[in-house]
């Protein structure tokens, strides 16, 4: 039997939220935050929910993709290994593949990445701020 790889949200780091079928994730050490539409965010909420990497990139025409895709939601700070946890059945990423123009070899695994508003996610608005101007003003770095 071969060892299963299988994640969760790396809490509390991490926060994700799903609106309208699109996951928006936020790492809140980094402040950065990542869009995930599509094949991406079926498969990220498969992931979250405890279906093994390997399940997932056997159903795909392009394992490595899944493979890679996984790999990147870690180096992100977005997912990590689960500890102790089993894998679950029946993933959605089944069913989605399945759709017609669902890519199958040529599926496109991405998720946008966007960092403009890191220094304000990074803030702290109790410590952080400009007491003259007040929240979300950093204070200056003369103050």
């Amino acid at each position: 039997m071969t060892q299963q790889t299988v994640l969760e949200i790396a809490a509390p780091a991490c926060v994700a939220q799903e609106f309208e079928g699109e996951v928006i994730a936020l790492n809140l050490e980094k402040g950065t935050y990542y869009s995930l539409r599509g094949l991406s965010a079926v498969l990220w909420r498969d992931l979250a929910a405890g279906h093994a990497v390997e399940a997932l990139a056997a159903l795909a025409g392009d394992p490595q993709s899944v493979r890679d895709f996984a790999a990147n939601l870690t180096a992100q700070g977005l997912l990590r290994p689960a500890s102790g946890a089993a894998a679950v059945a029946a993933p959605a990423f089944a069913d989605a593949l399945a759709a017609p123009g669902a890519g199958g070899a040529a599926m496109d695994l991405v998720f946008e990445v966007f960092d403009d508003m890191n220094s304000l996610i990074l803030l702290d608005p109790v410590h952080d701020i400009d007491t003259s101007r007040g929240w979300p003003n950093p204070p200056t770095k003369d103050a």
